[in-house]
């Protein structure tokens, strides 16, 4: 059968209310749905459970509870050895306080603990032993970790106190022999610090007498100051030869141009000249003095002038040989002041090294005399612990009081509400997993997101639950009124039509905007539809096709379309016509089985809308070939009513189990698949829509039943 390629069918938004989307994440919403559906299971699991319970509980034996606190205020080791020094948080770490923390809990249970209640409590209860006082002992810390609440309960309302009074002064021995251990060790600690600390005390020692002796001192810094005095004398001493040898060198310049000038007025000369230069000088002015005497008398020719000049040139060689003389001395006296700087520079130098030196020996004295200084505080501090400790030892009184003593035994009622409250749980738990349980047995659908992951086709609509059709078999029962033709007929047309007085509200939907929404994603609103006739079926008996394909055929005929339904289901004794208590029986199977009969002889119009009619299924004999249905008979037939209406709608079996869909399929545009939630196992649903594409059937859309919301 040709099918138009171009026409497509809108498929419900996954936006509508009653579309699922996955988003991920944890899903409760199906769980929830799990448990409302199977309320009954769980309600009766818990009542049962409870039941059983309660029962157990009121033939249960009586049971005792008293207690008692104590508080165990940390008046610990981890208080009294402390001191200033850094060793102070190595003392704290290695030291046990006796404080309650979780082991501390757990050794209040230990076996040696209790045990010597069980061997004073043997003779008056012979039954009792390690673990039924365990087994019946609560042990909770509050309050900061410093209260202690001991809670005991037995049957034996005498037992109850005897073991608390012995548990009480088994506690409070216990924090007494606690805090002696921990002081014993605190002391066996501080004697190993002790000994540790003299001993560097002695090393420090040790190292500051080697360095004494090596380098003969009593305390460097004396040294250091000594050093210090000397360098800065001799650097002054350096400053003053310094500035010395450069006014005898600068003396020497002057005194060189007034030698080389041969001045008898140079006072440089003479200062820095012998006495015979000095005396030769004052010859030479005096002859010098006489020859500018004689001058005056005598000519240069004169024999007493020229004796006079040669005595004046004899007394210019001999002050030249003093000036030689001179120029030595002043050479040896520059070379003198020379070398006394050069050994003052190098005692400098020398006094230099000497302070590096000391300066490093002071350091390395000073850094093991601060050491000693710390070991000997730290030493002190350690002994003044050890002191402190021995006193805590003569100490008897135990660390931990009691708050409150021995109450009277009362009877738990507690426990009973515990055990109610844990059977109801025990109940709820076991009735969510058989609900669970058997909801994943069964395998039945629930959801449109289930419906659409199944069948993979589009979902055209989803039609929601009302109260009026709970139950579908009797709601097509009570659709008699709704689809009955009139009572008093006449041919209008060539059409039987019947009038009855007849109430059609329990067939018929309250709202019919989902059935028009139905319409509209089928295109029978459109103008150029090309859907002229549709088989709508579902996978199994029950799922309220018949229901769906009344109240559609409602809403398209409503519109102005002229509508048929052809009751097809021969399978069902309660299908669409005999649940409609139509006045003629006659109907298909009497078309295909009697030619004397024609269309109008066994068509009745509805009373719902003017342009609805019905094809009853007809006469409903076991013995009806089914085959007929693909017949030319039945072809023929199809033809005609395609042209006769703008649409046939073929109410036929369910697909699983019967092959009638297939019969008639060929002659139709597609199926539209009805699923029942609730209704339809999801293996059914998968194994209805595998026929229908091994048979190639087009499959127009799913339309989704009975959603409770």
């Amino acid at each position: 059968m040709e099918v138009n390629k171009s026409y497509q069918i809108r498929p419900i938004s996954e936006e509508s209310p009653y579309y699922e989307v996955e988003e991920g994440g944890l899903d409760l919403s199906g769980f929830q749905d799990t448990i409302i559906r199977r309320i009954n299971i769980v309600l009766g699991i818990v009542i049962a459970i409870s039941s059983l319970t309660f029962i157990r509980v009121i033939n249960r034996t009586p049971s005792y509870k008293a207690g008692f606190e104590i508080l165990s205020e940390p008046i610990t080791i981890e208080t009294k050895v402390t001191s200033s020094g850094s060793q102070s948080q190595q003392t704290r770490a290695e030291i046990t306080a006796v404080n309650l923390d979780e082991i501390q809990l757990k050794s209040l249970t230990s076996y040696d603990l209790i045990i010597t209640i069980v061997n004073e409590l043997k003779h008056k209860y012979p039954a009792i032993n390690y673990n039924s006082i365990v087994n019946s002992l609560s042990l909770t810390n509050s309050r900061e970790e410093t209260v202690l609440e001991v809670f005991y309960q037995h049957s034996d309302r005498e037992q109850v106190k005897d073991v608390l009074q012995s548990l009480k002064n088994a506690y409070l021995n216990y924090s007494l022999q606690q805090r002696q251990f921990g002081l014993n060790r605190g002391l066996e600690f501080l004697e190993l610090q002790i000994n540790e600390k003299q001993a560097e005390v002695d090393e420090i020692n040790q190292e500051l007498q080697e360095l004494r002796t090596k380098y003969n001192f009593i305390d460097p810094r004396i040294q250091d100051v000594q050093i210090t005095q000397r360098l800065n004398s001799l650097i002054i001493k350096q400053t003053e030869q310094q500035t010395q040898l450069e006014q005898t060198k600068n003396l020497v310049a002057i005194a060189n141009k007034e030698l080389k000038a041969q001045s008898t007025n140079s006072t440089t000369a003479m200062q820095l000249g012998t006495s015979r230069y000095n005396a030769l000088l004052e010859d030479l002015r005096q002859l010098d003095y006489q020859i500018s005497q004689e001058s005056t008398i005598f000519t240069d020719q004169n024999p007493i002038i020229q004796t006079l000049k040669q005595q004046r040139q004899g007394l210019i060689s001999l002050i030249n040989q003093e000036v030689a003389t001179i120029k030595q001395k002043i050479n040896n006296q520059i070379q003198l002041e020379q070398k006394q700087l050069q050994a003052t520079n190098q005692e400098i130098v020398s006094m230099q090294k000497n302070l590096q030196q000391w300066s490093g020996i002071t350091r390395e004295y000073e850094d093991l005399e601060l050491q000693m200084n710390i070991k000997v505080d730290q030493f002190k501090g350690l002994l003044g612990q050890r002191e402190s400790l021995q006193l805590e030892v003569a100490q008897k009184e135990a660390p931990w009081k009691l708050l409150t003593p021995v109450g009277e035994p009362t009877i738990d009622s507690s426990a009973n509400a515990n055990l109610m409250i844990l059977g109801m749980l025990f109940g709820l738990l076991t009735g969510i997993g058989a609900a669970l349980i058997l909801d994943k047995y069964q395998n039945i659908v629930y959801s449109p997101n289930q419906v659409r992951k199944i069948t993979n086709h589009d979902v055209l609509s989803v039609i929601p639950y009302e109260d009026n059709h709970f139950d579908r078999p009797s709601l097509v029962k009570q659709a008699i009124d709704a689809v009955r033709p009139f009572e008093s007929f006449e041919k209008e047309s060539g059409l039987q039509l019947r009038s009855r007085n007849s109430n059609y509200n329990h067939l018929l939907y309250s709202s019919m905007e989902d059935f028009r929404l139905l319409a509209v994603n089928l295109g029978f609103l459109n103008v150029n539809k090309c859907l002229n006739s549709l088989i709508v079926s579902s996978a199994v008996s029950g799922e309220g096709k018949s229901t769906i394909v009344v109240n559609l055929a409602q809403a398209i005929a409503s519109i102005g379309r002229k509508v048929l339904i052809v009751d097809a289901d021969f399978r069902s004794t309660t299908g669409l016509t005999s649940s409609m208590e139509l006045s003629s029986n006659q109907g298909l199977s009497d078309l295909l089985l009697f030619n004397n009969l024609s269309l109008d002889d066994v068509m009745q119009k509805s009373s719902l809308e003017e342009n609805l009619f019905i094809l009853p299924a007809g006469t409903r004999d076991i013995l009806f070939d089914k085959s007929k249905l693909a017949s030319t008979d039945m072809q023929n037939l199809m033809e005609k009513l395609k042209q006769d209406f703008d649409l046939v709608i073929y109410d036929v079996p369910a697909i699983v189990g019967y092959a009638d869909v297939g019969l008639l399929a060929n002659q139709t545009d597609g199926v539209i698949l009805v699923t029942g939630l609730g209704k339809v196992q999801a293996f059914q649903l998968k194994e209805a829509v595998n026929i229908l594409s091994m048979s190639q059937i087009p499959i127009r859309g799913i339309v989704i039943n009975n959603l409770r919301l």
